[in-house]
Parts: structure tokens; sequence; C-alpha cells
């Protein structure tokens, strides 16, 4: 028979400890059960963790003494304490419920993480130690498992069992340290634990996250044996990309001596920051690893891509490229006549038919009595600007692109240029079904040889978009997610669920750090780009919000909802909106490289792409509209002198920002053009449409 306390143990569930009710099990430790509970009277949901250690009386006061500690432990990045007590003598602590998971779950054994996420990662979790360093508090079990992901992805250190019964008589078996011993310092394992003993913890997370596994293995004994004695293996003889400043500050981080590494935690992740600043090797080489969201495309099999990458003499970054080795053009060569199966046509009607559908999902139901009303009313005159263009002159039209990409099956709404202009992220479905072929295909511009296919969301994609380094991707899908997800190998997705219906744009902060993304629950919701923690909520639009772009210099964004409105407003706070009226649906806007104006394309009407002043609230520019060629989107170049807009009719027209003068035509589309991207040179165009493809094309 089992012990009685086993028993008790085991049928756990239902029962109440204190003012919560134990619902379900979550999993258990080496001197710990965990379970999920509800509070009897609020109905919030907590972790409670039983400590699997029958303390003796002399021992209650000192787990006492210690928990209270623990709960005085307030921190972003600390999971909270909200009670503690004894259950037949076993101690128990109620905390705060993370309902994501661990960094286990996030980054699997074998995973190798993005050298810039490692370095945020670090200094969440050092923050958190020192802190609890500050307290005299030793967390003394440092691994993944511990590292906990809150309600809106933030990155939670949990786990103070160990330092819990650190003065009580309990000792830890052998079993119970099984789990832990590959993080475990020198000292500690011979019962002498330091702050620097969590330095050393967290040092062997980063070692692993960085190459994929733990720097000791083998069985219980020799991992001891190693820890004790043996230097860590070198990190770059398994990752030759990797800078030799990143390597030192992981081995003396590993020293053997508590006293031979930094003198605090804190310490130990600046250093790390500052290491990988000067990084400028290439990132791991680009091939297919047959990963969870990844598969395969088109262009030849894994094994044949495999090889052609690992020849090639200098494998090309996916993060931007150091000054001398500045973007590369890819070859101009023309593809006269380039032929493309022609697509059947997609209306406006079809499309706005489905904005609409869209909008009265998202509450939004007035816009359909709101567009036909438009629709039956006088068009609206434009007052001629001043600054028109005179369109007497033939405008020169052009159809051959230098590479058409055809690798989607369905329509394309989102194309975009990396930061170092080598690779392109291109997405979309079916505009009928919502669904189709969702995957985010990330190809070489110059070959269009595919590097991933990202396949992590169930419903069309509609805007993707690089970090500023390169490194990552963030792609918007109708599936009511936001997925951030390593550009190299597709792995790691950071999923963001706080939005209630379809997103329908992205946008990174220029610094990197946080993300901004429009929906159809009429708000724009900035978030922490690393752990996925809400920041700000933007409530200004009262339909749904279609675009969302940051401006070049991060002081400002600008925003579009279905209604005609275009609100401009501070990311800090979301607050002090300007607002810029329009007679339809914007379907899209840029900023001038200067952050200074916006350029906005109008739909259904009024089709017009207009430029507006920020400071002075004023429309500046109206360009020669198209009656009946609705505009789906523009782009500014990044030298601040032309504009592109894609439209209804397969085309893209290029006009001068600052004359409207119009100096091209491109007409290599078969159907309507949703996506107009501009390289970082300024001097190609990726362009997407419903024709199922990715035109790459100059105005030369």
């Amino acid at each position: 028979m089992l012990p009685e306390r086993l028993v008790v143990m085991a049928n756990r569930i239902g029962q109440q400890l204190g003012h919560y009710r134990l619902t379900r099990k979550l999993g258990s430790g080496g001197f710990a059960d965990v379970y999920q509970a509800e509070h009897v009277y609020l109905n919030t949901l907590a972790a409670v963790k039983l400590l699997n250690a029958n303390l003796a009386s002399s021992d209650i006061q000192n787990f006492h003494t210690e928990a209270k500690t623990v709960a005085r432990l307030v921190h972003p990045h600390i999971v909270r304490v909200l009670d503690f007590g004894m259950e037949a003598s076993m101690p128990y602590l109620v905390m705060e419920y993370a309902p994501n998971g661990t960094m286990r779950q996030r980054h699997p054994r074998g995973t190798q993480v993005p050298l810039s996420l490692v370095v945020m990662y670090t200094k969440q979790i050092a923050s958190a130690l020192q802190h609890a360093h500050m307290q005299r508090l030793i967390h003394r079990d440092v691994k993944p498992e511990n590292l906990l992901l809150g309600r809106n992805n933030e990155l939670l250190l949990g786990d103070f069992g160990a330092a819990l019964l650190t003065h009580t008589s309990v000792m830890l078996s052998i079993q119970n340290i099984i789990g832990t011993i590959s993080y475990m310092a020198p000292e500690q394992l011979e019962g002498k634990p330091t702050p620097a003993s969590d330095q050393y913890a967290l040092a062997i997370v980063v070692y692993e996250w960085l190459c994929g596994y733990c720097p000791f293995q083998g069985s219980l004994a020799e991992v001891h044996n190693l820890q004790l004695y043996e230097p860590p293996p070198s990190l770059l003889a398994k990752i030759p990309t990797l800078a030799p400043a990143v390597e030192r500050v992981v081995m003396k981080a590993l020293a053997k001596q508590p006293e031979q590494r930094f003198v605090t935690i804190q310490a130990f992740a600046e250093a790390l920051e500052q290491a990988s600043l000067h990084v400028q090797a290439s990132p791991p080489p680009l091939f297919l690893r047959g990963d969870v969201g990844v598969q395969g495309h088109g262009h030849g099999n894994e094994t044949l891509l495999a090889t052609e990458t690992f020849l090639s003499p200098s494998p090309p970054p996916l993060a931007v490229a150091p000054p001398h080795l500045a973007a590369q053009p890819f070859p101009v060569t023309m593809i006269a006549n380039a032929s493309i199966p022609a697509q059947p046509h997609l209306s406006r009607r079809v499309f706005l038919g489905s904005l609409i559908g869209l909008a009265t999902i998202g509450g939004a139901g007035g816009l359909a009595w709101w567009l036909t009303q438009q629709e039956k009313q006088p068009g609206h005159a434009t007052t001629p600007d001043p600054t028109r263009a005179p369109t007497a002159t033939p405008i020169p039209s052009k159809s051959e692109a230098s590479y058409i990409y055809t690798g989607h099956q369905d329509q394309v709404f989102t194309a975009a240029w990396s930061p170092n202009d080598r690779y392109i992220a291109s997405a979309g479905g079916n505009s009928s079904s919502r669904r189709g072929d969702t995957a985010v295909h990330v190809w070489e511009a110059q070959t269009g040889h595919d590097v991933n296919s990202y396949t992590g969301h169930s419903s069309l994609v509609r805007m993707v978009a690089w970090s500023p380094d390169g490194s990552r991707i963030a792609s918007a899908s109708e599936d009511k997610t936001v997925q951030v997800w390593d550009a190299t190998t597709g792995n790691n997705p950071l999923t963001y669920s706080g939005h209630t219906n379809q997103v329908r744009a992205v946008t990174w902060s220029p610094d990197g750090k946080f993300i901004a993304s429009a929906s159809m629950d009429h708000t724009v919701q900035i978030w922490d780009a690393i752990t996925g923690q809400s920041i700000v909520t933007y409530n200004g639009h009262v339909t749904g919000v279609v675009f969302v772009a940051w401006s070049l210099d991060g002081k400002l964004i600008a925003s579009a909802s279905v209604d005609g409105k275009v609100n401009v407003w501070d990311p800090t706070s979301g607050t002090a909106p300007r607002v810029f009226p329009h007679y339809t649906v914007v379907g899209s806007l840029a900023w001038s490289p200067d952050s200074t104006s916006i350029v906005t394309g109008d739909y259904n009407d009024d089709d017009s792409v207009r430029i507006w002043t920020i400071r002075t609230e004023k429309n500046t520019k109206v360009f020669p509209r198209t009656p009946g060629n609705p505009v789906y989107t523009v782009a500014w170049s990044l030298d601040g002198k032309l504009i592109a807009a894609g439209y209804d009719q397969h085309q893209v027209k290029i006009w001068r920002a600052a004359t409207g003068e119009q100096i091209l035509t491109y007409t290599g589309h078969h159907a309507s053009v949703i996506d107009v991207q501009w390289s970082h040179d300024s001097r190609y165009i990726a362009s997407g449409g419903f024709d199922k493809t990715v035109q790459l094309w100059t105005i030369s």
C-alpha cells in the first residue's frame, strides 16, 4: 500500500488549501507538485505549489520567514507569491498563474535562439535575480523550466521552492536534483551557494540557448564531476559565427570560482549586451531544418538547398549588413514580356465586400450602409491642387520585371524587404475562404530561392514586417494573432493574442523594442516585442483599424480605420491624436522619411493619393486620380523623392513626392496590386497582388 502522505497527495484535486480549490495538476518537480487552483470567492486562478517535505516544528518558523521574504519580491519579471501556508506539515505557496508555459516549451532542447533574443531574455532574468539578491535571497534553481510566460507572454522567474527550504532540515536527495544538476555551480554542488551561483546557472542557460545544449552532458555522476573540474566546451567550436567577445563573457560567468565571475548578475547581463553590440558575423547558415512550422517550398528539395547554402563561400545574413557590406542590388537583367498565367480579375466590389463583411463582424455594422450612401451621393469633387503636374505629356509604362516570384498558391497581400534588401517576406491567402495558402514565404531577392515557409497561422495573413535588425519577422493574421518568429529558421514564435478580431496590420518601433498591431476590434495595441506584454491600447477609432505605421523618428504612430479617419498619435500614451478625415476608406498609408508628412491611399468613390503635413494637419497635395480605380497601397521611398501606389486595375504608379508629377506606370500584374514596398536603397520595388505573384522591378 502507498504511504498515507502519498495517498493524500494523489487525491489533492478538488481539495481546498486556504481560499483556493485545486482544480487540476500542472506538473511535478523534484520536491514539489504544482496545481492550478481557483479562489473560492473571487473565482480567480492561481498556481499552488505544494512542497514535498514534511517540516518539523522547528522548521516551520524558518519556512514562514523565507516565504515572507519571497512574497516581498515585487518585480515585473518575478512570479508574485499571493499566499502561503501549511497543510498537514507540508508547506505550500499560492502564486500568480502563468498560463503560457515555460521557456523550455518555447525553446526546446536543441533549439538555437538568436543572440538578440538571448540578450534581451538575459537582461530580464538578471534584473529579477538582482532584485532577489538585494533581498538576500538566492534562487538556487535557475533553469528554463522555471522561467515562465505570463498572461501577456512576459518572462517571469518562478519556483523559489529551493530557496524556501534553505534554512530547514529538509535535504534534497540525488533524485531531487537530476533535472537541475546541469545548471548547478560548483560551490552549490558542494553545499555553499552564493549569489554568484545564480549567475553561473543563468550562464548555463545562455550557453544552451546559443548552441542548443548545456555544456556538460552525461550521467548524473559525470555531470557532477564535469561541473566541478572541467572547463565548458568552446562555444566558438559549436558556433563559428559567434563573436569571440560573446564567448568571453559567457565563459567568465562560468568560471569555477565564484570570485572570478562578474561582481553581480546584472553586470553579467550588461557585459553580454555590450559584447553583442559588436557582432558582425553572419547568423547560422540558411538551410531548412524541418522544424515545426517550417516547410520547404517549390524550388528544389531540402538536401539540394542545404548543399547549395553550405557550398556558398559567404552565406548571406538576414541581419543588417555592416556598412562595408551594404546591400548589393540583384541583377537588373530584364525578363522581356515575362509570362504570368492570367488570373480572373477581382474587382473592387469583391474586395470591398470582403472588407464590409469583416467590419460587420468587428462591430462596425453601419459601414455597409455608409458605403452604400457614399455611392448614392454625387462624386466628391476635389479642388484642384496648384501643385498638380500637367498630364499632357504621355506617361511611360513598363511591364518587365527583374524577377517574378510564383511560390504562392493564393493571392498575395503583403511583401516586405529585409533591412539589407537581400530577402523578401511575402504572404497572403484566399480572400474568399480566408484560408488557402496562409504561409509566409521568406526568399532571396536575388535568386528567388526559398529560405523557409512559416506556417504558424490558421487564416489569411494580412501583413508582415521585419524587425529593424533583420533577425525576426512579425506576421499579422485574420486568425486574430500576431506571431513573431526567427527570420532564418521560422523557429521560436511569440504569439500575441491581445486582439479580439482580425489583425490587419503590424509595425515595429524603429528601435525594435515594441510592436504596434491594428485590428478590426477598433484598437491599435502596442506591446513588448520580446515578452508580448501589453504596453498601450489606443482606442481612438470607432470602427475597424486597417493600417498602422510608426514614424521613422519613433515619435508618432499613424493609424487608419474603415470610416475614413487617419489618426496620428503619441505611442507613449495613446493621446493627443491629430485626425485627418477622408471621404472613404483609407486602405494604406506611409510616412515620409523625415517623419513630417504621411501619404494616404483611398478607395471606393475617391480613389486618390494624398500627402498630409502633420504639423499643420493640412492636405498639401492630391495626385491626379483615376475614377473607378481604387488605391490599395502606397509607399514612400526612403530617399524621400518618390511615392508608389498600387491600384485595383493592375497598375503601380510612381509619382515625384515634391511636384506630384507621375513618371511611370508599371503594368506587369494581371490582377489588383495589394502591396508595394520600396527597397531600402530606394532603387527597387516589390509589388504583390491578386495574381498570386510578387514582382521585383526598377523604375529605370
